[in-house]
């Protein structure tokens, strides 16, 4: 399947922003799949602002510069086995106004 221009550039932001959080606080991208897998093994489902939320509340895993640095992380955990798509859902992020995003189910959760 060949790939398309859109998705290489998604790929190259999602890497470029990745890059940019592993600069700022070091091995800030495993930190941050750790504690994803960790909190898959406790959620039957998810919305990536859920995960972003408590990583930053347990002080666990840094804010990095860009929110955009878990879109790395989501892609490698679903590469992973560790999460699989159930559709999407909207937000509750205020700012966002209700846009929709995907909506995970661990395939980990005990």
């Amino acid at each position: 399947m060949k790939t398309t221009k859109g998705e290489k550039l998604r790929d190259a932001g999602i890497a470029q922003a990745m890059e940019t959080a592993d600069n700022c606080n070091e091995n800030w991208s495993q930190k941050a799949f750790d504690f994803l897998r960790n909190f898959a093994k406790k959620e039957p489902s998810f919305l990536t602002e859920e995960v972003r939320r408590a990583a930053t509340k347990s002080g666990e895993v840094p804010e990095p510069p860009s929110n955009r640095a878990w879109g790395g992380v989501i892609v490698r955990a679903k590469r992973a086995g560790i999460i699989k798509s159930l559709g999407i859902k909207p937000v509750t992020n205020p700012k966002a106004h209700m846009a929709f995003a995907t909506y995970w189910g661990s395939l980990i959760c005990a």
